[in-house]
């Protein structure tokens, strides 16, 4: 074999291995982008400024900009918790109430330790009662919640759910009727039917 064949061989071998490997870039990459299309890989659903926004606090002229620590416990939230039922629950889901300053907190009667003021909880919905029941199960299922409550006073109906940064995840289950709240971790499914 003469030295121009063995280098024509070569130069073909070479060429078909980075054509080969510009293949397989190309094939991951379209892997990728389908995922993040689909949702699967960086997709965030849910926003802080939707956390924070609030109808109450544009009404009564109250300012409920998180600190950067509120931010990064809403953030939290989002990925652990929201996103994740988002994504498996498969369809729009509205936040009620996010974040609430102090300010904002006493304007709606919440309560003074409520997860809502460090920006720990979200109270959320589908816009139906037994599209609820399929999200509050769903998020039972992943488990990844400090604190799930199925409110239901008079004739609305939202999911609460917290999850926290500063230690393990209580995986309570209650149920609140606008006056009293009842634990229903042991028979949540039997409640909300």
């Amino acid at each position: 074999m003469t030295n121009n064949r063995k280098i024509t061989l070569a130069t073909a071998i070479c060429s078909t291995v980075v054509v080969l490997v510009l293949l397989v870039v190309m094939i991951i990459n379209f892997k990728r982008m389908k995922q993040s299309i689909q949702g699967t890989i960086g997709k965030s659903y849910f926003t802080i400024d939707e956390l924070c926004a609030s109808d109450t606090a544009k009404r009564k002229g109250i300012d409920n900009t998180p600190t950067p620590e509120i931010k990064a416990k809403l953030q939290a939230l989002i990925d652990n918790v929201l996103d994740p039922a988002r994504r498996e629950y498969g369809s729009y889901i509205l936040v009620n109430s996010g974040y609430r300053s102090p300010a904002l907190n006493a304007a709606v009667g919440g309560v003074s330790n409520s997860q809502h003021l460090t920006g720990e909880a979200a109270d959320i919905t589908t816009g139906s009662i037994g599209n609820d029941r399929k999200l509050f199960a769903i998020i039972v299922q992943q488990g990844n919640y400090d604190q799930l409550i199925w409110e239901k006073p008079k004739n609305s109906l939202w999911v609460h759910v917290s999850y926290s940064t500063t230690g393990l995840q209580r995986r309570q289950i209650l149920a609140y009727n606008g006056k009293t709240y009842t634990n229903i971790t042991n028979n949540w499914q039997t409640y909300i039917a």
